[in-house]
Protein backbone atom coordinates (compact mmCIF):
# COMPACT_ATOMS: atom_id res chain seq x y z
CA UNK A 1 0.00 0.00 0.00
CA UNK A 2 0.95 3.57 -0.44
CA UNK A 3 0.65 5.62 2.79
CA UNK A 4 1.20 9.70 3.21
CA UNK A 5 2.43 10.59 5.75
CA UNK A 6 1.98 14.15 7.33
CA UNK A 7 4.11 15.44 10.54
CA UNK A 8 1.70 18.04 11.88
CA UNK A 9 3.05 21.57 11.75
CA UNK A 10 6.92 21.52 11.13
CA UNK A 11 6.32 24.12 8.51
CA UNK A 12 7.44 27.73 10.22
CA UNK A 13 6.88 30.40 10.68
CA UNK A 14 3.42 30.71 10.09
CA UNK A 15 2.23 26.22 11.25
CA UNK A 16 4.04 25.46 14.57
CA UNK A 17 2.89 23.29 16.91
CA UNK A 18 1.97 23.86 20.27
CA UNK A 19 4.48 24.43 23.26
CA UNK A 20 4.30 22.25 26.16
CA UNK A 21 6.59 19.51 28.56
CA UNK A 22 8.02 18.96 24.87
CA UNK A 23 7.17 20.90 21.33
CA UNK A 24 4.68 19.34 19.17
CA UNK A 25 6.71 19.97 16.37
CA UNK A 26 10.00 17.94 17.38
CA UNK A 27 7.11 15.32 18.36
CA UNK A 28 5.32 14.95 15.17
CA UNK A 29 8.87 14.75 13.25
CA UNK A 30 10.60 11.74 15.94
CA UNK A 31 6.82 9.86 15.27
CA UNK A 32 6.34 10.41 11.37
CA UNK A 33 10.11 9.62 10.64
CA UNK A 34 9.58 6.26 12.62
CA UNK A 35 6.17 5.77 10.77
CA UNK A 36 7.75 5.97 7.47
CA UNK A 37 10.86 3.74 8.44
CA UNK A 38 9.05 0.86 9.36
CA UNK A 39 6.04 1.20 6.48
CA UNK A 40 9.09 1.12 4.17
CA UNK A 41 10.36 -1.69 5.78
CA UNK A 42 7.18 -3.40 6.04
CA UNK A 43 7.19 -3.42 2.34
CA UNK A 44 4.91 -0.51 1.62
CA UNK A 45 5.55 2.91 0.11
CA UNK A 46 5.47 6.01 2.47
CA UNK A 47 5.18 9.84 0.84
CA UNK A 48 6.36 12.43 3.50
CA UNK A 49 3.67 14.91 2.72
CA UNK A 50 5.18 17.74 5.33
CA UNK A 51 5.79 20.97 3.21
CA UNK A 52 8.87 22.68 4.45
CA UNK A 53 7.45 26.18 3.61
CA UNK A 54 4.47 27.81 3.22
CA UNK A 55 3.00 31.51 3.06
CA UNK A 56 -0.03 30.75 5.68
CA UNK A 57 -1.40 28.41 7.68
CA UNK A 58 -4.23 27.36 5.27
CA UNK A 59 -1.47 27.30 2.49
CA UNK A 60 0.62 25.01 4.62
CA UNK A 61 -2.29 22.70 5.07
CA UNK A 62 -3.15 22.35 1.42
CA UNK A 63 0.18 21.49 0.78
CA UNK A 64 -0.14 18.81 2.94
CA UNK A 65 -3.15 17.52 0.96
CA UNK A 66 -2.47 18.41 -2.47
CA UNK A 67 0.74 16.13 -2.18
CA UNK A 68 -1.07 13.22 -0.65
CA UNK A 69 -4.18 13.63 -3.93
CA UNK A 70 -0.59 13.68 -6.37
CA UNK A 71 0.48 10.81 -5.49
CA UNK A 72 -2.44 9.01 -5.18
CA UNK A 73 -1.80 7.80 -1.87
CA UNK A 74 -3.96 5.00 -0.35
CA UNK A 75 -4.17 6.16 3.00
CA UNK A 76 -3.46 9.74 5.05
CA UNK A 77 -2.29 9.96 8.22
CA UNK A 78 -1.67 13.20 9.63
CA UNK A 79 0.19 12.76 12.86
CA UNK A 80 -0.53 15.71 16.42
CA UNK A 81 -0.11 16.37 19.63
CA UNK A 82 -2.95 17.79 21.96
CA UNK A 83 -2.59 20.20 24.59
CA UNK A 84 -4.99 21.68 27.35
CA UNK A 85 -3.08 23.18 29.81
CA UNK A 86 -1.62 19.89 31.79
CA UNK A 87 -5.43 18.80 32.89
CA UNK A 88 -5.75 16.50 30.19
CA UNK A 89 -4.18 13.15 28.55
CA UNK A 90 -4.69 10.49 26.17
CA UNK A 91 -4.94 9.65 22.39
CA UNK A 92 -8.16 11.03 20.33
CA UNK A 93 -7.96 10.16 16.30
CA UNK A 94 -10.31 12.23 13.83
CA UNK A 95 -11.97 10.67 11.20
CA UNK A 96 -14.73 11.68 8.96
CA UNK A 97 -15.40 8.82 6.75
CA UNK A 98 -16.74 5.15 7.46
CA UNK A 99 -13.54 3.74 5.54
CA UNK A 100 -11.33 6.62 8.04
CA UNK A 101 -13.41 5.32 10.82
CA UNK A 102 -12.11 1.71 10.56
CA UNK A 103 -8.76 2.49 10.15
CA UNK A 104 -8.98 5.02 13.17
CA UNK A 105 -10.61 2.36 15.22
CA UNK A 106 -7.68 -0.01 14.53
CA UNK A 107 -4.66 2.40 15.23
CA UNK A 108 -6.25 3.82 18.58
CA UNK A 109 -6.19 0.12 19.75
CA UNK A 110 -2.85 -0.28 19.22
CA UNK A 111 -2.06 3.11 20.86
CA UNK A 112 -3.58 2.17 23.99
CA UNK A 113 -1.81 -0.93 24.28
CA UNK A 114 0.62 1.59 24.67
CA UNK A 115 -0.74 2.37 28.36
CA UNK A 116 -2.63 5.46 27.28
CA UNK A 117 -5.47 6.76 27.76
CA UNK A 118 -8.64 6.49 25.18
CA UNK A 119 -11.04 9.55 23.87
CA UNK A 120 -12.27 7.66 20.99
CA UNK A 121 -12.22 8.06 17.71
CA UNK A 122 -14.19 11.42 16.18
CA UNK A 123 -15.74 12.87 13.79
CA UNK A 124 -14.55 16.74 13.07
CA UNK A 125 -13.88 18.23 9.70
CA UNK A 126 -10.08 19.03 9.91
CA UNK A 127 -8.99 20.19 6.48
CA UNK A 128 -6.64 18.09 5.91
CA UNK A 129 -9.61 15.09 6.07
CA UNK A 130 -11.73 17.36 3.95
CA UNK A 131 -9.76 17.91 1.34
CA UNK A 132 -7.95 14.58 0.76
CA UNK A 133 -8.96 12.48 -1.79
CA UNK A 134 -8.72 8.62 -0.08
CA UNK A 135 -9.23 7.58 3.53
CA UNK A 136 -7.73 9.85 5.90
CA UNK A 137 -7.32 10.08 9.81
CA UNK A 138 -5.37 12.59 12.17
CA UNK A 139 -4.03 11.57 15.10
CA UNK A 140 -3.41 13.37 18.24
CA UNK A 141 -1.29 11.12 20.00
CA UNK A 142 -1.41 12.41 23.33
CA UNK A 143 -1.07 15.67 24.97
CA UNK A 144 2.43 17.40 25.14
CA UNK A 145 1.54 19.24 27.98
CA UNK A 146 0.45 16.08 30.52
CA UNK A 147 3.16 14.81 32.68
CA UNK A 148 1.37 11.89 32.59
CA UNK A 149 1.40 11.47 28.97
CA UNK A 150 5.32 12.18 28.11
CA UNK A 151 6.80 10.49 30.87
CA UNK A 152 5.00 7.45 28.67
CA UNK A 153 5.60 8.20 25.47
CA UNK A 154 7.90 7.16 23.61
CA UNK A 155 8.17 7.88 19.53
CA UNK A 156 9.25 4.83 18.12
CA UNK A 157 6.48 2.52 20.06
CA UNK A 158 4.39 5.31 19.41
CA UNK A 159 4.92 4.69 15.19
CA UNK A 160 4.97 1.00 15.97
CA UNK A 161 1.33 1.29 17.48
CA UNK A 162 0.31 3.27 14.38
CA UNK A 163 2.00 1.00 11.91
CA UNK A 164 0.96 -2.09 13.75
CA UNK A 165 -3.10 -0.37 13.15
CA UNK A 166 -2.82 0.60 9.78
CA UNK A 167 -1.17 -2.59 8.04
CA UNK A 168 -2.13 -5.39 11.13
CA UNK A 169 0.84 -6.65 11.69
CA UNK A 170 1.19 -6.39 15.81
CA UNK A 171 3.39 -9.35 17.27
CA UNK A 172 0.65 -9.79 20.08
CA UNK A 173 -0.41 -13.29 20.65
CA UNK A 174 -3.87 -12.51 19.57
CA UNK A 175 -2.51 -11.84 15.95
CA UNK A 176 -0.71 -14.92 15.59
CA UNK A 177 -1.91 -17.81 13.87
CA UNK A 178 -1.37 -21.68 13.41
CA UNK A 179 -2.39 -21.74 9.73
CA UNK A 180 -0.06 -22.23 6.96
CA UNK A 181 0.35 -21.48 3.86
CA UNK A 182 1.87 -22.13 0.39
CA UNK A 183 2.75 -19.33 -2.28
CA UNK A 184 2.04 -21.26 -5.76
CA UNK A 185 3.82 -19.25 -8.40
CA UNK A 186 2.07 -20.09 -11.88
CA UNK A 187 4.83 -18.32 -14.13
CA UNK A 188 8.30 -17.08 -13.59
CA UNK A 189 7.62 -13.27 -12.16
CA UNK A 190 9.54 -11.63 -9.84
CA UNK A 191 9.00 -10.38 -5.89
CA UNK A 192 8.47 -6.92 -5.02
CA UNK A 193 8.95 -4.18 -2.07
CA UNK A 194 5.99 -3.07 -2.48
CA UNK A 195 2.86 -3.16 -5.31
CA UNK A 196 3.99 -0.15 -7.72
CA UNK A 197 5.23 -1.96 -11.03
CA UNK A 198 8.75 -3.43 -11.08
CA UNK A 199 9.63 -0.77 -14.18
CA UNK A 200 8.96 1.96 -11.36
CA UNK A 201 11.21 0.21 -8.63
CA UNK A 202 14.45 0.31 -8.31
CA UNK A 203 15.88 -2.93 -10.18
CA UNK A 204 18.15 -3.82 -6.86
CA UNK A 205 14.50 -4.38 -4.68
CA UNK A 206 13.16 -6.83 -7.47
CA UNK A 207 14.20 -10.35 -7.00
CA UNK A 208 13.30 -13.13 -9.62
CA UNK A 209 10.93 -15.83 -8.78
CA UNK A 210 10.22 -19.25 -10.49
CA UNK A 211 7.52 -21.46 -10.51
CA UNK A 212 6.89 -23.87 -7.86
CA UNK A 213 5.29 -23.75 -4.21
CA UNK A 214 7.13 -21.87 -1.81
CA UNK A 215 5.95 -21.92 2.16
CA UNK A 216 4.90 -18.71 3.83
CA UNK A 217 4.08 -17.60 7.46
CA UNK A 218 1.27 -14.66 6.76
CA UNK A 219 -0.19 -13.61 3.41
CA UNK A 220 -2.82 -10.79 2.48
CA UNK A 221 -4.34 -9.88 -0.48
CA UNK A 222 -3.60 -6.02 -1.83
CA UNK A 223 -4.27 -4.05 -5.33
CA UNK A 224 -4.17 -7.13 -7.43
CA UNK A 225 -1.00 -8.41 -5.59
CA UNK A 226 -0.47 -11.14 -2.98
CA UNK A 227 1.97 -9.64 0.46
CA UNK A 228 3.31 -12.52 2.10
CA UNK A 229 5.45 -13.06 4.65
CA UNK A 230 8.53 -15.05 4.13
CA UNK A 231 10.43 -17.28 6.88
CA UNK A 232 13.44 -15.71 6.57
CA UNK A 233 15.47 -12.89 4.61
CA UNK A 234 17.15 -14.76 2.02
CA UNK A 235 15.33 -13.27 -0.77
CA UNK A 236 16.66 -9.86 -0.44
CA UNK A 237 17.64 -9.44 2.49
CA UNK A 238 13.95 -8.56 3.41
CA UNK A 239 11.17 -11.26 4.98
CA UNK A 240 8.01 -9.73 3.38
CA UNK A 241 7.16 -9.15 -0.66
CA UNK A 242 4.17 -8.42 -2.75
CA UNK A 243 4.04 -11.00 -6.10
CA UNK A 244 1.20 -9.89 -8.66
CA UNK A 245 -1.71 -11.97 -8.17
CA UNK A 246 -1.66 -13.40 -11.52
CA UNK A 247 1.28 -15.40 -11.88
CA UNK A 248 0.55 -17.15 -8.48
CA UNK A 249 -2.19 -18.56 -5.77
CA UNK A 250 -1.96 -18.63 -1.89
CA UNK A 251 -3.11 -22.32 -1.07
CA UNK A 252 -3.92 -22.33 2.67
CA UNK A 253 -2.76 -25.66 5.22
CA UNK A 254 -4.87 -26.87 7.85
Amino acid sequence: MKFGIDMGHNCPPHDTGATGIKQEDTLTKAVGTHLIQKLKAAGHTAIDCTPTSASSVTDSLRQRANKANANNVNVFISIHFNKFDGRANGTEIFAISNASKGIAQSVLKEIVKLGFNTRGVKNTGFFVLKNTQMPAILIECCFCDSTTDMNRFDAEKMAEAIKDGLIGESNDEEHKSDKKYVLEITTKTILKPSTEQGAELPKESLIDIEPGDYPVLDVRFEENHYWVKWPDKSKGNRDQHFVFAGYSKVIEKE
